[in-house]
């Protein structure tokens, strides 16, 4: 199967099933639907140790991406902050959610945010994709 989806945090129901959808028709509309995705749901704590441990960063983040080659990926996205900052930025938790995977994803397509011009890129590249999926980004997280 080409997404696979670890559920490592609590405090959260997510609906994995609708979350597996989103990222699969996300890799479809990148053509590259052979990849093989795991999705991996974490905390604030979870990804803290993580992006210590790959980044030297001592907090926590929304996402990170991981391109282990021959098409395996992962990306590990942090449920809590996506409820936590969702209304801040006028998205619905959902939303939040599925921009993170989103943005992983295109991480791991060639997508990067570390100037303001390739920034610019990814934001449009993250806006087209989410407009095409927006039926999928609904009702991602129990209320």
């Amino acid at each position: 199967m080409p997404v696979a989806i670890r559920n490592q945090q609590r405090l959260h129901k997510v609906a994995t099933a609708r979350l597996k959808k989103l990222a699969q028709r996300a890799l479809d509309l990148l053509d590259a639907s052979d990849d093989n995705l795991s999705l991996v749901l974490v905390d604030d704590a979870g990804i803290r140790k993580l992006n210590r441990e790959f980044h030297a960063t001592d907090a926590p983040t929304d996402v990170l991406s991981f391109d282990y080659g021959d098409g395996e990926l992962e990306v590990i996205v942090n449920v809590e902050r996506a409820v936590n900052v969702a209304e801040q930025y006028r998205n619905t938790a959902s939303q939040e959610l599925a921009l993170y995977i989103v943005h992983g994803i295109l991480h791991l397509h060639g997508y990067d945010d570390l100037t303001s011009a390739k920034r610019r890129k990814m934001r449009a590249a993250e806006r087209r994709l989410l407009a095409q999926l927006a039926d999928e980004a609904e009702n991602l997280l129990a209320p």
